[in-house]
């Protein structure tokens, strides 16, 4: 991988944060997750979908994080995201092996990282998600697995009183008293006028009642029964959806590669490498907001009548569509020209928790100033300010424009939790200004140029 990817963990168990690279992240969840003296190529499938785990809720690809613990990415509740082992110095090097041979791979189904369910043993077949979750979800189908027969929990049995069922279920019911059948242990029964077992059949033989007396060294053929308790029989451990572990243990010893294993268990997917920055996504790991204004019918218009609203979010949808091209995740404060607030607008901002936040504007200055670009940052903000400065660089270089960067205490930038800049791409109030901005290759061409800032910003240099 070209650099760390860097995740937020909270311990629920020991209530406290770390901040850790993602790979180091992958041993600790593994090394919970499965026994270390598991064949390679089950630890590296377990790997693997630990690893899906965390990138699924990580921010920095826009998952939702941790839901209960929502200023992290993770919690180590293997109820809620997964468990982790917090047992820093005590990796086993088996899955040190695993982590770093799968270094960088996710589980994922259209391109998307999976939910990539596992648990320990399924007793033979694994389940459709529809009976475990409620929903039907595509990768996660009931498949065979002739894998596990070997677990410590392919079957085990346990005894339940009936008092303790009664208790535990919250239930009353008769725990058949009397002469009456036990379909498949006690049948047929017949009695005397006292009430003494003349005959009866037990499982597939018959009996008289004194032979039952004598077989059983009880005192007397004269007697009753009732359930005490109920032996239970159970086919596997966990909830049956996704990875099999004892059967990934299986196929591995079978000699089976953990591509194999995933696949078997997931069914479509395929196993990938995580995306991250380079020439062709440079903005892979970015969340991007982009405001086009307040909007409606009632903006300020340029002296042939464009709408300073309509120009905003037309130059917004352009660059949404280049910085989605370049791996951006974006989202703009309002739709089509309708009217949304100030404050409405913050609020979506910081909903999304973005990275930046590139707000668009038009001047209104006198009508001979042509070709002037406005940048405003907020004062103390130095990620605004470098940001400001780099799409200044841009927009010099790019369209031969004057271009100038200030700092303004302005409510949008100071309200929103993220470094920001608000550009006044042009000066409505020029009809040269107005003409040039109502073409749409224009608009375009200033969307590059601010994109060519933002990468400036971010690497220093253009990516051509």
């Amino acid at each position: 991988m070209e650099q760390g990817l860097m995740l937020k963990v909270f311990d629920s168990r020991m209530k406290k944060a770390y901040q850790m690279e993602l790979e180091d992240y992958v041993k600790h969840a593994v090394a919970f997750a499965m026994p270390a003296d598991f064949p390679l190529e089950a630890l590296k499938s377990q790997a693997v979908c630990c690893r899906t785990i965390a990138v699924r809720r990580m921010r920095i690809f826009g998952g939702s994080g941790c839901t209960r613990y929502p200023e992290y990415d993770v919690c180590t509740d293997p109820g809620h995201c997964q468990g982790f082992s917090d047992k820093l110095e005590e990796i086993p090097e088996g899955i040190k092996k695993a982590v770093e041979e799968t270094s960088g791979l996710i589980l994922t189904y259209n391109g998307n990282p999976v939910e990539a369910f596992y648990h320990d043993t399924c007793g033979g077949y694994t389940e459709d998600s529809e009976n475990v979750l409620g929903n039907k979800i595509s990768y996660l189908r009931k498949v065979e697995c002739g894998f596990c027969s070997d677990s410590p929990h392919y079957v085990t049995r346990r005894i339940i009183t009936i008092k303790n069922l009664k208790k535990k279920l919250g239930v009353n019911f008769d725990s058949a008293a009397g002469k009456v059948d036990i379909k498949g242990i006690f049948e047929e029964i017949k009695t005397t006028g006292a009430g003494r077992i003349k005959r009866i059949k037990v499982g597939d033989r018959e009996f008289s009642g004194e032979e039952i007396k004598e077989l059983l060294s009880i005192n007397s053929n004269k007697f009753n029964w009732k359930v005490v308790a109920i032996a239970l029989e159970i086919m596997g451990k966990g909830h049956g959806l996704g990875m099999c572990q004892y059967g990934a243990r299986g196929m591995a010893l079978k000699g089976q590669d953990f591509v194999n294993i995933l696949k078997h268990y997931f069914t479509g997917t395929e196993v990938e490498r995580i995306k991250t920055p380079s020439k062709d996504n440079p903005l892979i790991l970015k969340k991007i907001a982009v405001d086009p204004g307040k909007g409606s019918e009632d903006d300020l218009c340029g002296p042939m009548g464009l709408s300073e609203g309509f120009i905003n979010y037309e130059m917004a949808r352009a660059l949404r569509e280049i910085l989605t091209k370049e791996g951006a995740k974006v989202i703009l404060t309002r739709n089509n020209n309708e009217k949304k607030d100030l404050m409405e607008r913050i609020r979506v901002i910081n909903d999304f928790d973005p990275d930046l936040l590139i707000s668009l504007q038009q001047s209104f200055l006198k009508p001979d100033r042509e070709r002037y670009v406005e940048i405003f940052y907020l004062p103390g903000d130095k990620e605004g300010k470098r940001l400001a400065e780099c799409i200044k660089e841009a927009f010099i270089s790019d369209l031969n424009v004057q271009a100038v960067s200030y700092e303004a205490d302005l409510f949008l930038l100071r309200e929103s939790k993220c470094p920001g800049v608000m550009i006044f791409t042009s000066n409505l109030n020029c009809p040269q200004e107005e003409k040039r901005i109502s073409e749409e290759k224009y608009r375009k061409n200033v969307a590059e140029t601010i994109f060519s800032g933002i990468i400036l910003y971010y690497y220093g240099l253009t990516l051509k």
